[in-house]
């Protein structure tokens, strides 16, 4: 559902090496919405959607049950 959202452009992984070694993953949500329309909409229904969505996904990462550490909505210009 994430990936045909009409809020969502694209969804990709990004890696990067932690200098302790470790490699933190990130799932980047690109959108076509601005970012303060994310922290604002409230009769929005498909924001709200979004929002649960991601919610979620960040839960499960937090919690080790994903291949990525957190989530992070960036705004498509």
């Amino acid at each position: 559902m994430l990936l045909t959202h009409p809020y969502v452009k694209g969804v990709h992984l990004e890696e990067a090496r932690l200098p302790d070694g470790t490699i933190d993953r990130v799932l980047i949500v690109e959108s076509k919405k601005d970012r303060p329309g994310f922290l604002n909409a409230r009769n929005d229904n498909q924001m709200d959607e979004l929002v649960r969505q991601l919610q979620s996904l960040d839960t499960l990462a937090k919690n080790g049950f994903a291949d990525f550490k957190r989530v992070e909505i960036r705004q498509l210009h």
